[in-house]
């Protein structure tokens, strides 16, 4: 005979329900790349710079910034690190998951992958430039953007040294084109590869492709526009 209290002890409950170990697999693994890449660009091009290497590429060549705010930067951007990135990548996982089948979904092969990529590039650059434009209003800029100009001469550091809600917008546009097209997983991990590289690439300090030398520009002149983060046709179309 079974009593109504053993029935209730076996009933599962919201206490039962723990953390999803494939969430927390997602969003370990890709804040993981997401910050070894990062770390990585951000030695190399230090690196590049205290040997003197493409000096001639080199944005303010000589100019320090504020050793003060260089070290602010630092630690802020490392602790953004460990804790803003692993907390999107876990608030995503679900809406990504839906969208995508989840990690076990099959691989759609490189050819997709490419135009995946792409459109991610498209939709990436959109959001951003429209966002980021209006950050460069009178009063958005002088209370969350004008952090990131703090730095006028660009170092690796300054890629995602920003005031959170510019911070929100930037991983929205990040990762609006996974979401809408339900992107797998393998080709997830090459498109955070190739945004961190662009990002970090756009900050190195160095004009090394045009995608640097626009930001860089920016940054030198940030009334003059040049708005988007790849090769943006907002900022040409506009």
């Amino acid at each position: 005979r079974v009593g109504h209290s053993a029935l209730a002890v076996d009933l599962p409950g919201p206490h039962d329900r723990g953390v999803d170990p494939l969430q927390l697999r997602f969003a370990l693994t890709l804040a993981a790349l997401h910050t070894a890449t990062c770390v990585s660009l951000w030695l190399l091009f230090t690196w590049m710079a205290n040997r003197g290497i493409a000096r001639s590429r080199q944005v303010g060549p000589g100019r320090l910034p504020n050793p003060e705010l260089a070290r602010g930067a630092l630690r802020e951007a490392l602790l953004q690190q460990v804790l803003f990135a692993l907390l999107c990548y876990f608030i995503v996982y679900p809406l990504w998951a839906w969208r995508s089948g989840g990690i076990d979904a099959p691989w759609h092969g490189p050819w997709l992958m490419l135009a995946h990529v792409l459109a991610f590039i498209l939709i990436e650059d959109t959001i951003f430039y429209w966002s980021h434009r209006v950050l460069h209003t009178r009063w958005l800029f002088k209370h969350i953007h004008s952090k990131h100009h703090r730095f006028r001469f660009v170092r690796p550091v300054v890629a995602e040294y920003a005031h959170p809600i510019e911070n929100t917008l930037n991983f929205i546009a990040f990762f609006a084109g996974p979401v809408l097209l339900g992107t797998p997983y393998i080709t997830l991990q090459v498109w955070i590869v190739v945004r961190m590289f662009e990002t970090l690439e756009a900050h190195s300090g160095f004009n090394l492709t045009p995608f640097s030398d626009r930001h860089s520009f920016h940054h030198l002149y940030a009334t003059k526009g040049v708005y988007g983060s790849f090769m943006s046709p907002w900022d040409w179309i506009m």
